[in-house]
């Protein structure tokens, strides 16, 4: 390969040899390109796991438990056995020991004890869905019936039911984390404690506290869990619907005692996962084990009534505040606790200071209290959900702010510049990779049109608020939110090149409709000097390709770009050594762009450049010869989000963001309409400026439906949700969202990452339901501070307010 030179880029995180930077334009990266898979999408060519057909396949079911607390006494599965057409059946009668793993987490497959309502009782296969479905009712289950508990905070009180953990170890991310304590998670709260809290209360002039509460939020993917799994000579093939292909190979290893490469994992297009599907799902693996033990290909498709029930989705929070700030609005003093319910088990390490980041690296204030109290209850799994806990945190945090500054008469906008950090360590001055929120705030401020918002919650003027019972009002929110990658950092890649001239990218990445493939496909086509076309992508499966993360917590582009750029940059320079010889010019004097590699010009543009066309460059490989480039990422350099409070280091790398909403409030009805949206994300660098895009419009959908609709609805006594179909847990459509949608793409340097991109799949949804609420609270001068904001609780405020003030007229009139 050629020397390095000057142009190199020494902090880029990747393994091993460091490519050069480019010295040109970017011809592909930064270009508004349609996905490479667009067209088998919309032309209903695209085949998803549940399109996968075998022509002996049986069908699966599964049962799961009416209760949210009992112990299985015995199962009876006789009658379902006999009926014709069942061909295997798993309770834990038969699996005794086998322990099922998700993110690496082991759990019992078939437990003794159930622990919430939908867990899993038997699995059954049949020859078809009807026969499953049947044997399913002759199952006969004698549960002994144990006391439950569903509140988070009811679970802390001594003498509440203890919850029957459905995980048998911390999972592997927080491997030395100690059982848990009652029914606290861990054993104890995750804290984070900075500077003198009590000092800071003290010197404050004003103090102000707030209890805020977020809801569970479930996924709603278009496509519901769904697999085939075969045997296809001596491997296990799973046709899947999940979002990381690896990960799920690897948890299918550890479940089925199977050697990894007997496995292989495929997801040609994938409907949707938003975090739900990063591991093996349970279901997943019953339908693999019954494939083995019938030796016959097995489908499970979940309907979405099963699908609401039994998936790990987004954990429910009540969150207090209490901050201290002089007149002027300076922070003296922040204290939170966050008791977050987290159901009978899953995925909480990784999200163990997600709520505690947010003040910490947003607010500069001397003094901090902050923690997180992770509490086990009867109610189904939680886990990964488009930006976990950050949406929780900036829901109350931002509220919180909003509220201080109103009281004390400072626009929340010049609050949140004053209260502005540059540093993730204030004490050691650590400062960030890149940081460009200020600019995110003043661009979603711009767009919205800040000078239009009343300088007065619940103000109305002629020209701002129409006449009737219609307000308008404009409220913003900002986040911080990781998207640098996460451990283990083991993300790799390949490039390789042959006489057919076409290259041919290797990632095992899934393509969850983000458009992953097309991004990483750019950065190959730039750093190789050839077009979006010309490369050919092979991702979503296990065969062929190298380890990949799963494609979840924003984490694909920072930690498959490096490694892709790497891998595309030493196949161009090992193509450039061949090149060289054949134009008697010195490799490290070529350059590719636009599909030509040539000579580049001296200083003055005078030289005469000697070139070649990329295809027929790769025409000087010998037959059968292939040049192949690989790419391995580096773990961080510095801290994230997720580990700030655990290690030190000298930069902390981190994403941030800003929005702004106009809306506008029926005070009549209770009824919210968002009319306008301005959203800014710091991607470092847009790869795709189209496909960011679709990350602001999805992150508005999913902060609307967070904000203003979505709950699950559980019954108190039972712990049953109730609003299992899309009918009664209502999902944001086209009638509600915003008039006017403003996708804002912030870019700055960030040299640790491919171009400077990182991810933005998550954050921006974080601050969507804030930014309505300030912006109700703006429009009718009503706090609300519990989400969903329904009409049902706007009205609720309404009428509460309207009470409060009537008896602080009442007293006054008295005094």
């Amino acid at each position: 390969m050629a020397k390095k030179t000057d142009g190199e880029n020494p902090a880029l995180m990747v393994e091993g040899w460091v490519p050069p930077k480019l010295e040109r334009e970017f011809t592909v990266v930064g270009k508004p390109l349609n996905r490479i898979d667009a067209l088998e999408k919309v032309t209903g060519k695209a085949r998803y796991a549940g399109d996968i057909k075998f022509p002996d396949v049986l069908y699966a079911k599964i049962l799961r438990s009416p209760h949210a607390h009992a112990r299985i006494r015995a199962i009876d599965t006789r009658e379902a056995e006999a009926l014709a057409g069942v061909k295997a059946i798993l309770t834990k009668n038969n699996t005794s020991g086998w322990l099922t793993h998700w993110y690496e987490i082991p759990q019992v497959a078939f437990p003794e004890t159930v622990s919430y309502v939908g867990h899993e009782i038997a699995a059954v296969a049949a020859e078809s869905i009807d026969i499953a479905t049947k044997a399913l009712e002759l199952i006969k289950v004698d549960y002994e019936v144990l006391p439950s508990v569903f509140d988070a905070e009811e679970a802390l009180k001594p003498g509440a039911p203890e919850v029957t953990v459905s995980d048998l170890a911390s999972d592997s991310f927080l491997a030395s984390r100690p059982p848990k304590l009652g029914n606290l998670w861990g054993g104890k709260p995750d804290s984070h404690i900075k500077g003198d809290v009590d000092r800071g209360f003290r010197e404050a002039d004003f103090i102000f506290e707030g209890k805020f509460k977020t809801p569970s939020q479930c996924h709603g993917t278009l496509q519901t869990r769904s697999c085939v799994a075969a045997l296809e000579g001596d491997v296990l093939t799973v046709y899947e619907s999940c979002q990381g292909v690896w990960s799920v190979r690897n948890d299918l290893s550890k479940s089925l005692g199977l050697p990894p490469e007997k496995i292989r994992v495929v997801v040609n297009y994938q409907g949707g996962g938003f975090g739900s599907k990063a591991g093996a799902q349970r279901s997943i693996t019953f339908a693999a084990w019954m494939a083995l033990r019938t030796r016959r290909p097995v489908k499970l498709e979940l309907t979405r009534s099963e699908e609401l029930v039994s998936h790990p989705r987004r954990p429910s929070t009540t969150i207090y505040i209490k901050t201290g700030v002089k007149k002027d609005g300076t922070l003296t003093a922040i204290q939170s606790k966050a008791i977050i319910n987290i159901g009978s088990g899953g995925l909480y390490g990784p999200f163990n200071h997600d709520i505690n980041q947010h003040p910490v690296l947003l607010y500069s204030c001397p003094n901090m209290h902050v923690q997180q109290i992770a509490v086990h209850t009867n109610l189904q799994l939680t886990g990964p959900a488009r930006s976990p806990l950050n949406i929780a945190a900036v829901s109350a945090f931002e509220a919180h702010m909003d509220e201080i500054a109103e009281a004390i008469g400072i626009d929340p906008l010049e609050f949140r510049f004053k209260n502005y950090t540059a540093y993730s360590d204030s004490v050691r001055r650590t400062p960030f990779s890149a940081k460009n929120l200020d600019q995110a705030m003043r661009q979603v401020a711009q767009s919205i049109g800040w000078e239009r918002r009343a300088k007065r919650a619940g103000m109305t003027t002629a020209q701002q608020q129409p006449q009737g019972p219609k307000r308008r009002g404009i409220g913003m929110a900002i986040y911080v939110f990781h998207g640098v990658g996460l451990p283990p950092f083991n993300a790799n890649a390949s490039v390789v090149l042959n006489r057919g001239g076409r290259p041919r990218l290797l990632a095992g990445v899934v393509d969850i409709g983000s458009g992953a493939a097309t991004a990483l496909s750019m950065i190959a086509a730039e750093e190789l000097g050839v077009s979006l076309q010309d490369i050919e992508v092979v991702y979503g499966d296990t065969n062929q390709t190298s380890y990949s993360p799963a494609t979840h917590a924003s984490r694909v582009i920072p930690e498959m770009g490096p490694a892709v750029l790497q891998a595309a940059a030493m196949a161009r320079e090992r193509l450039f050594d061949k090149v060289a010889g054949y134009l008697k010019v010195d490799a490290a004097a070529l350059q590719s762009a636009n599909g030509w590699i040539y000579e580049k010009c001296d200083r003055d543009g005078d030289a005469k450049a000697r070139r070649i066309s990329f295809g027929d460059a790769c025409m000087l490989l010998p037959d059968g010869e292939s040049i192949v480039g690989t790419g391995r990422r580096a773990p961080n350099v510095g801290t994230a989000p997720y580990n700030l409070f655990v290690r030190q280091a000298d930069v902390t790398h981190a994403t941030f963001g800003a929005t702004a909403v106009e809306v506008e409030v029926d005070v009549e009805t209770g009824k919210v309409r968002v009319l306008k949206s301005a959203t800014a994300h710091e991607f470092g660098r847009a790869l795709n400026p189209k496909l960011c895009n679709s990350q602001h419009y999805g992150g508005l959908v999913f902060g609307i439906g967070f904000g203003l609709l979505e709950e699950p609805i559980v019954d108190k006594k039972t712990g049953m949700t109730l609003n299992t179909d899309l009918h009664q847990y209502r999902m944001p459509t086209s009638l509600d969202m915003p008039e006017e949608a403003i996708p804002l793409n912030i870019e700055g340097d960030d040299a640790y990452f491919a171009y400077s991109s990182k991810g933005g799949g998550e954050g921006i949804n974080s601050a969507v339901p804030a930014a309505i609420r300030n912006a109700i609270y703006n429009a009718i001068g009503v706090p609300l501070n519990e989400y969903p904001m329904t009409p049902e609780r706007i009205m609720e405020a309404i009428k509460s307010d309207k009470k409060k003030k009537e008896e602080a007229a009442r007293q006054l009139s008295l005094a």
